[in-house]
């Protein structure tokens, strides 16, 4: 596990996601934007991944 560099109190991510960035699940890219689609199978833009 990585060290908490944010307060929990202050951590924007945490509170919106519930996770930290580093405990996101990536899979395939996006034909679309080419970023890496999430295990949610959403990308930067927006798009479904399938």
């Amino acid at each position: 596990m990585t060290k908490r560099k944010i307060p929990i109190e202050i951590d924007v991510h945490f509170k919106l996601f519930g996770k930290e960035p580093w405990e996101v699940i990536y899979g395939d890219r996006c034909v679309i934007c080419n970023t890496r689609i999430d295990e949610y199978g959403f990308c930067s833009c927006g798009s479904d991944g399938d």
